[in-house]
């Protein structure tokens, strides 16, 4: 059991919690205080409990990248070695990102349900004063998510890049070869600016995640350069 890998359960059940949680987001593309006035009419427990499934999601499959990477660069050369760090230090940044975006968030829904009181210091002053609040946190959770998929991107793209230069893909292997042009795709989101772009290329990059996984625990791929055991 100890000798299990975790690397394609984490790249397949990850995703899977991040779009449950993505998909069940009360909000959609709404800017400023509308975006505040919708969270304001949620439960605030349950807006919590889907920022924990999505902070799991999402740890998981970073998880399940970086561990990736790591077992790439047991067959690799000291070029795609190298590669192959620019692409973990992408996806740690990625993951900061996320986890500061997801703490902008909580931020934002906790000053939602903060006490008015003007005679209070630990207390807002006034409705005016919550929205206000509310709102900074908010808008500065969205400078992380604002380059968060070019991170996130980049290291698809050089893990995909490094596994065809490692082994010139057959069959099925050509699957870790989709990576670039996908992480290509979430590398442009913020570029483009589209929210109607973002709502078709996170779920495929999600998909992209969960069909390598699920091919690694069928037995039928493999991590380019990964030691068999045994061997």
């Amino acid at each position: 059991m100890s000798d299990r890998d975790l690397t394609p359960y984490m790249l397949a059940g990850g995703p899977v919690l991040l779009m449950i949680a993505f998909f069940t987001w009360p909000q959609t593309n709404e800017l400023g205080n509308d975006a505040i006035l919708i969270l304001m009419a949620e439960d605030r427990t349950g807006m919590i409990a889907k920022l924990a499934v999505a902070t799991v999601g999402i740890t998981m499959m970073f998880g399940g990248l970086y561990l990736l990477i790591q077992q790439m660069k047991k067959g690799a050369g000291s070029m795609h070695q190298q590669m192959l760090t620019m692409a973990g230090m992408c996806i740690i940044a990625a993951l900061a990102l996320f986890m500061a975006g997801f703490g902008g968030n909580v931020t934002s829904i906790n000053a939602i349900d903060g006490e008015i009181d003007a005679d209070n210091d630990l207390a807002y002053d006034d409705d005016a004063d919550q929205l206000e609040s509310a709102r900074n946190s908010w808008d500065a959770a969205n400078s992380g998510w604002g380059m968060m998929p070019v991170m996130w991107g980049l290291g698809m793209i050089l893990v995909g890049l490094t596994a065809f230069m490692m082994k010139r893909p057959e069959g099925i292997e050509y699957v870790w070869s989709l990576l670039m042009p996908v992480g290509l795709g979430f590398t442009l989101a913020p570029v483009l600016n589209d929210p109607a772009y973002f709502d078709v290329i996170f779920p495929i990059t999600m998909l992209t995640h969960i069909v390598i996984g699920g091919l690694m625990i069928s037995g039928k791929l493999t991590a380019p350069g990964a030691v068999e055991e045994g061997a």
